[in-house]
């Protein structure tokens, strides 16, 4: 048995602790000797799989666990998680009760769905998406609850019996790949027991819960009202590890830690990964199964979190990555090849417009396989990472063979629109040179609005009704051309088995595309690789 897992059996019991873990107990020989991870920081447009791999790169070794935020009706998995999967890497999953255009989720409807209401789907369908997933998860509803930004979702008891909610899901779906993990602010373990924020209030009970974590930050001098003082990371998450102390049948936790640099003191930086690093050596903190870097710089503040806010600073977290206690020397995962597609259409021996389309795709760094409709099945396109449906394509040909494909689809064939459950009738189209951006906020208007000129002479575009569901971004006619459906949602006459994305180019293919509509096309094609994440 591991150091950590020695220490922590000897104090458990001499506390005679009882443990009682709702889900999942994976035995100590399949973990490292301790997760050290973090949560990369998006830079430059980087997609989530890019930021991994850099901050994987820049510290020179594997990372054994990884930290990512999702919204409540967000696509999951995405390209991203299955490369985590397939690179052994432990996903900490953290669902706000927030959707994706940001209105909140009250914890008491959380708590009071029932079979048959959207809520209720909502969470089977993440517990159904995760229990298939197939590896252990660790899963967290609404971290830091007692926070600021939560006041709108509701109190403590709400979010416990929220909590109880998900966990009772989870456990009826069978994802028994999924651990617990209850995440507070450092702040909620220091405040007196009769502060609402203080965190005994919001824990759900022992038999709820596999592990308490905490999130830690030194904000030295960067944040508008916070403590100037200098903390070391000993004194931010010792009350929390006092709080374990009544739990410990429990893992316990860092999933964020980050500090500010004192431009006054050069290297002080540095000497705080190093006072960490021997921290979690020490027998009081020995304890700890997992610390996770937080990476993004903090909104509102000049907080630069990442490891590289000077050279001294990188080089000892680095050395920290690097040392054996923490699973060091484990070299990162060769990066990923070319992402696929699957272009299908109408005849693969002669091409004509959609020639173009192949060739927009590789000179973006896509490894392209055309598939021809009549020859085309599921399992034919089941490892690109995703499908194109050409307007060239037969409906009679295609039909519904690719309809609950579980690879993202990106399609601009009105008619097999009905085929593939994206509308509850056989689309059409328009002659129309312009679409009209109703969502520019949403990554697939590519920074556009208003009125968008997409092609270069009038052209049939698609147009569609759709499911309540769909995310639409633009419209032509006044109808919807451009709208997704994220991995588990609602369509017609099925749920997304993976996202699915229309987009409003029908003849004439690239050729007829303006500047705009290939920067609309571009996007919409990486979106859907991502996973339309």
């Amino acid at each position: 048995m591991q150091r950590r897992r020695w220490l922590r059996h000897l104090l458990a019991c001499s506390l005679l602790v009882a443990v009682v873990t709702p889900l999942l107990n994976t035995p100590a020989s399949a973990e490292p000797p301790l997760f050290w991870g973090a949560h990369p920081e998006l830079r430059s447009g980087q997609t989530r799989e890019q930021a991994y791999v850099r901050l994987q790169t820049l510290a020179g070794r594997k990372l054994d666990s990884v930290r990512q935020f999702y919204l409540w009706n967000e696509s999951w998995p995405t390209s991203y998680e299955n490369r985590l999967k397939t690179d052994g890497v432990t996903l900490v999953m953290s669902i706000k009760s927030r959707l994706l255009n940001g209105t909140a989720v009250p914890w008491s409807q959380v708590a009071a769905a029932q079979p048959g209401t959207a809520r209720y789907n909502e969470m089977v369908s993440w517990a159904r998406r995760i229990r298939d997933y197939g590896v252990p998860v660790w899963f967290t509803f609404n971290h830091e609850p007692e926070s600021k930004g939560n006041n709108d979702l509701g109190t403590a008891t709400d979010f416990i019996a929220a909590w109880k909610r998900w966990v009772s899901i989870l456990q009826q779906e069978g994802a028994t790949n999924t651990r617990l993990m209850w995440i507070m602010t450092d702040q909620s373990f220091w405040l007196p027991a009769t502060d609402s924020r203080a965190a005994a209030r919001w824990y759900p009970g022992d038999s709820w819960v596999d592990g308490i974590a905490v999130d830690a930050y030194n904000w030295y001098n960067c944040r508008p009202g916070i403590s100037n003082a200098w903390r070391p990371l000993r004194d931010i998450i010792d009350p929390a590890r006092r709080f374990w102390l009544s739990h410990t049948g429990e893992q316990f936790w860092v999933t964020e830690y980050a500090s500010a640099e004192d431009p006054a003191v050069p290297g002080r930086k540095a000497q705080w990964y190093r006072d960490a690093q021997a921290l979690f050596k020490t027998p009081e903190f020995a304890v700890t199964d997992g610390v996770m870097q937080f990476e993004p710089p903090h909104p509102n503040s000049n907080c630069i979190w990442r490891p590289e806010s000077s050279a001294s600073a990188l080089a000892a977290w680095q050395a920290w990555g690097q040392d054996s206690y923490y699973g060091g020397g484990t070299p990162p995962p060769p990066p990923p090849g070319d992402p696929t597609a699957a272009l299908v259409v109408g005849d693969a021996a002669s091409l004509g417009t959609d020639a173009g389309i192949a060739d927009r795709l590789r000179a973006r760094g896509y490894t392209v396989t055309v598939q021809d409709d009549n020859a085309v099945t599921a399992a034919s396109v089941a490892d690109s990472t995703l499908v194109l449906i050409s307007q060239t394509t037969s409906s009679g040909a295609l039909g519904t063979k690719l309809r609950t494909l579980t690879r993202p689809v990106l399609i601009w064939k009105p008619s097999l629109y009905n085929d593939m459950g994206m509308s509850p009738t056989e689309a059409s189209s328009t002659s129309q040179t312009t679409i009209a951006i109703t969502r520019p906020d949403h990554p697939l208007a590519a920074g556009r609005s208003g009125t968008v000129a997409i092609v270069t002479a009038s052209t049939q575009l698609p147009v569609s009704d759709t499911a309540a569901t769909a995310t639409v971004v633009a419209t032509v006619a006044s109808r919807p051309s451009l709208f997704v459906y994220p991995a588990g949602t609602a369509m017609s006459g099925l749920t997304a088995p993976a996202c699915r994305l229309a987009f409003p180019m029908q003849s004439g293919g690239i050729p007829r595309l303006t500047p705009d509509g290939l920067a609309l096309f571009d996007t919409a094609v990486d979106y859907a690789a991502d996973g339309c994440s």
